[in-house]
């Protein structure tokens, strides 16, 4: 039986949660702040986190980040309320499976917990840096210039970047890139996907 971390600040949405999951057989164990989350996740192995956007002490996509160093293996799901753009990046780009808009709707939910997302698992259970989700053109064409250059970490713009093909011969060493270099990069492959995506409408 895959076992779930559950943490949302929320307590009426998470005890709710918790009792339907319990309810349909799932071993649950439930933080309500990223402090519980670190010190179950050091007590137990998880298959999946569901992990509430805004905790009372920390960001759901930057706890996700930090269980992942012990968890290597875990799914991670993002509740949110409302489940913005820039939210639903950063979620990606941190290797998040999917990002639920609350109230949860289960029926996304319990195909991971059945284990029908084999290739999310694959993903995730590969240690290698250029194994992270691909962003998709249109969702950079709609990043906005603020999270691009003030927002988005430098992880996640290499990840924009190795995402599309978009003709940039540097890419196997972003990581030596500054900060500057990346966020120019990134603009310019929002405009080019932005224009892509135009010629597709026309």
């Amino acid at each position: 039986m895959r076992r779930i971390l559950l943490v949302d600040s929320d307590l009426t949405s998470c005890n709710a949660i918790s009792r339907t999951l319990s309810a349909l057989g799932y071993g649950v164990d439930v933080a309500y702040d990223g402090d519980g989350a670190r010190i179950l996740s050091r007590q137990g192995d998880y298959a999946i986190g569901l992990i509430g956007q805004n905790l009372t002490d920390t960001d759901g996509v930057k706890l996700f980040t930090e269980l992942r160093d012990r968890q290597a293996r875990m799914l991670g799901v993002l509740m949110s309320k409302p489940a913005n753009l820039y939210t639903v990046a950063s979620a990606i780009g941190a290797g998040m499976s999917k990002v639920l808009t609350k109230p949860v709707d289960f029926n996304e939910v319990l195909p991971l917990l059945e284990g029908e997302s084999a290739a999310s698992a694959a993903v995730h259970s590969n240690g290698h840096g250029n194994s992270r989700p691909r962003y998709d053109e249109e969702l950079i064409a709609e990043l906005p210039a603020q999270a691009i250059e003030e927002e988005m970490a430098d992880r996640d713009l290499i990840a924009v970047i190795r995402s599309v093909d978009y003709p940039f011969a540097g890419k196997d060493r972003l990581e030596y890139f500054d900060r500057d270099t990346l966020v120019r990069v990134v603009h310019l492959i929002r405009r080019w996907c932005r224009n892509r995506l135009q010629r597709v409408v026309w």
